[in-house]
């Protein structure tokens, strides 16, 4: 079951408990909490500029694109084991087919998720992407994003802006209706699975892995302060000062 909140808010993968997840994909034991945890590592402050370089030449959210390979691309899935799910399987399916087919507001759920990231890459104003899911009142309607300004599914440049707060935060809160049926796609490292254009050219261009996983893992955090652990200090070498001697003449 999805667990309501009354707005958006980011858990960290490395705090999260099973039960407080939300239900992005209902199976427990943590998966949401390291899809999200990805998610928002993929678009911090440091990631969202190497991902900004590099869609100045590849346009990652354009029509051609499709959620699935670009959350591939980034990284952003989970890689845990779960047992008696296949978490990474059902997240692909999420991205490929239910986000695929959802509309909300008249819009296409996956039209605004393209329109949000790529007006996050082009202001130089947002300085991080923060995800999250929330459970809708209504069971009946599709997955869609919040926002402040309209009914929901915000495409247009002055409805997104309104999702960014003063510390250039934009916030992306996923309303689900419901949860999702217990089907996996598999992962799209496959020839066949690629961005290609309308003629089947490839559109993609490297690096097609932007980031792994691994790259986007929370910092390990100490046992007695449950902060960041600190890198091993590097001693400092003591120099000896070098004594020159002088040679001495006989004077003749």
């Amino acid at each position: 079951m999805l667990l309501c909140r009354p707005d958006p808010a980011t858990i960290r993968v490395d705090r999260a408990k099973e039960g407080e997840m939300g239900g992005l994909i209902p199976i427990g034991g943590g998966a949401d909490a390291e899809i999200k945890g990805r998610l928002n590592a993929a678009f911090n402050g440091t990631n969202i500029v190497i991902v900004r370089n590099i869609a100045a030449t590849e346009n990652l959210f354009d029509g051609n694109h499709h959620l699935h390979r670009v959350a591939y691309r980034l990284g952003a899935y989970p890689i845990a084991t779960y047992t008696g799910d296949n978490a990474q399987g059902k997240w692909f399916y999420f991205l490929k087919i239910i986000l695929r087919g959802a509309t909300y507001n008249g819009v296409s759920t996956t039209q605004s998720i393209k329109s949000i990231l790529s007006y996050a890459l082009r202001t130089s104003g947002v300085k991080r992407i923060a995800f999250d899911a929330i459970q809708g009142a209504a069971a009946n309607v599709d997955h869609y994003i919040y926002s402040p300004t309209i009914a929901g599914n915000p495409v247009a440049d002055g409805d997104i802006a309104s999702l960014v707060d003063t510390t250039g935060t934009l916030s992306v809160a996923l309303i689900c209706p419901s949860s999702l049926p217990d089907q996996a796609s598999p992962i799209p490292n496959q020839q066949n699975d690629i961005d290609v254009d309308a003629n089947g050219n490839i559109i993609e261009k490297p690096p097609i892995k932007i980031f792994t996983p691994t790259n986007l893992a929370p910092p390990v955090l100490s046992k007695k302060t449950r902060a960041p652990r600190k890198g091993t200090k590097v001693k400092k070498q003591t120099t000896k000062k070098k004594t020159t001697k002088k040679k001495i003449t006989k004077r003749k």
